[in-house]
């Protein structure tokens, strides 16, 4: 048995995650896959901000979350992977940089 309360509050949610996405689109100028929302999401800490505060959510963790319950093959898109893959690379470079200076 579904409760109705719960419903409209799934609905809405889906709706203001919807216009956040849209509203990515119209700033960036071009028309994004759910994909490139959530690399752009991830890069701007402005689009974090504003994702966080529409949706209510508390951390970065949670923004994620909301972007993988919408659409689990994110996980495997080519866009996010190339994404997490260069934020890797330049932390590993970070991070021999400062054992060099030691």
């Amino acid at each position: 048995m579904s409760i109705p309360s719960s419903n409209l509050i799934n609905e809405e949610e889906t709706h203001l995650f919807l216009c956040f996405c849209t509203f990515v689109m119209n700033i960036r100028g071009k028309k994004l896959s759910i994909q490139n929302v959530f690399v752009q999401t991830l890069q701007d800490e402005k689009y974090k901000n504003i994702m966080k505060e529409i949706l209510s959510l508390d951390s970065d963790f949670d923004l994620v979350k909301v972007f993988l319950e919408f659409d689990p093959t994110i996980a495997k898109s080519k866009y996010v992977t190339k994404y997490i893959n260069s934020v890797n690379g330049k932390t590993k470079k970070a991070k021999k940089t400062k054992k060099k200076k030691k």
